[in-house]
């Protein structure tokens, strides 16, 4: 069987300089393979023959095949719709998974032969069974979450061809968080499971065989939130003397041990998703108010979290019902006063099945239903106290002076003197 794995292109029509150095640090910090397609391709009975193709790096892709796999995001979904049209054309057959094709699995069944709700480490066992005795069905839904002892480890060999900057790794799924606009939360649950620390050794020093010295990217949603195995996970990670970032929240400041820890096993960022300096809009977010009750401590954390060396990147998302022209000036004073690393500062996006889609649509908010725009950077609803323009006019003018030449030279001395005291500390061991 011959097995094709696409990477649709992922567009972004920023209205902002795409050669702003934050700009540049986002996509740097992004660049990576399809850790879902990779994993997929691990599940593939040993006698197939795989392709991988990134269409960001290449518009290079094979046409023949029996069977073409897709997981795009919600903003690759009209993409690789046409690219499956096109292989179903050439007599090849497709399926197609991930979180956007499991909320609208009716809309991916126009262009597929399969599809695959949930995740795949369930579905794709049935579905390879039936491909052998051709009776392949058009769903494949996992009605449970699987154990992670059960995943493969993803074919990283297929992606050596392509300049990515970091290799994805996923060591766990779930986050008790549940904000109310993200997707990957929905899908994985509420409860974290963890991949044991000795299939995570195993995971690190295969990529180290194929990668040789990679920057390592943790794909959990929230890596440290399991306080129980941090201590087991970072050692593991430091004797591979890689180094990686993360997404956390803003509770791995509590701990200065755990920040001296996760600094000498090789992190050299995390992202935390910090939303918005607004209560009223980190109030609802999450069931308890977790992000709302931190908010008075964002600053503090930042502070903790840097003079360790650690560069934060702190994720806002503008629009949320409570903002209003100020809001732009609000949050550069706020980075310009922290001295955050980077940003990684997105529109408000009502991705299809979160609660926040299904908010927007009954209140005739939504302006477009072209996935292409849900990429995080794109207007897809009409803002509450703010016109479109007056939107994208601040989002523009805020991008425009965090990336000022004052601004970034005044970041890098700081950063300098932090990295100083790293290692002064790190010594001290």
């Amino acid at each position: 069987m011959k097995v094709v794995f696409i990477v649709p292109e992922y567009y972004v029509s920023l209205r902002n300089n795409s050669d702003a150095w934050e700009f540049q640090a986002r996509k740097r910090l992004w660049s990576c393979p399809s850790l879902s397609l990779l994993t997929v391709a691990g599940m593939m009975p040993e006698s197939s023959e795989i392709e991988y193709y990134d269409l960001n790096y290449s518009d290079k892709h094979g046409l023949n095949a029996d069977w073409v796999f897709f997981s795009p995001a919600t903003a690759q979904a009209s993409m690789a719709y046409q690219l499956a049209d096109m292989y179903r054309k050439t007599g090849a057959k497709v399926a197609m998974g991930g979180p956007h094709v499991s909320v609208l699995p009716e809309e991916a069944l126009k262009h597929s032969d399969a599809v695959f709700i949930g995740e795949a480490e369930i579905t794709i066992r049935w579905f390879l069974e039936d491909v052998i005795n051709n009776t392949v069905k058009r769903i494949y839904s996992a009605h449970n979450f699987p154990d992670l002892a059960k995943t493969p480890f993803p074919l990283y060999h297929l992606a050596k061809k392509y300049q990515y900057k970091s290799v994805p790794v996923q060591t766990s799924r779930g986050c008790p968080r549940q904000c109310c606009f993200c997707i990957s939360s929905k899908i994985y649950g509420s409860g974290v499971r963890c991949k044991a620390i000795s299939q995570l050794s195993y995971e690190l020093n295969k990529i180290k065989e194929i990668y040789g010295k990679p920057y390592l990217f943790f794909t959990d949603d929230n890596l440290f939130i399991n306080k129980n195995r941090n201590k087991d996970f970072l050692e593991t990670v430091k004797e591979t003397g890689a180094s990686w970032y993360a997404f956390s929240d803003a509770s791995v400041a509590d701990d200065l041990n755990l920040l001296f820890e996760i600094a000498g096993a090789g992190c050299t960022q995390l992202l935390i998703g910090f939303e918005s300096l607004c209560a009223e809009n980190l109030r609802g977010l999450n069931a308890n108010n977790w992000k709302m009750k931190r908010l008075d401590f964002y600053k503090e954390a930042i502070s903790r979290i840097q003079s360790f060396g650690i560069g934060v990147v702190g994720s806002f998302i503008l629009g949320m019902d409570n903002d209003n022209a100020s809001v732009f000036e609000n949050l550069y004073k706020f980075v310009e006063e922290t001295l955050l690393y980077a940003t990684n500062i997105t529109v408000l996006t009502p991705f299809p099945g979160t609660e926040l889609y299904k908010q927007y649509e009954s209140e005739g908010r939504l302006i477009s239903k072209d996935w292409s725009m849900y990429n995080g950077f794109d207007l897809t609803f009409q803002p509450k106290n703010m016109t479109c323009n007056e939107f994208y006019n601040g989002y523009a003018e805020l991008n425009t002076r965090l990336n000022s030449t004052d601004r970034m030279n005044k970041l890098i001395n700081h950063f300098k003197s932090l990295i100083e005291v790293k290692y002064k500390r790190l010594n001290m061991l």
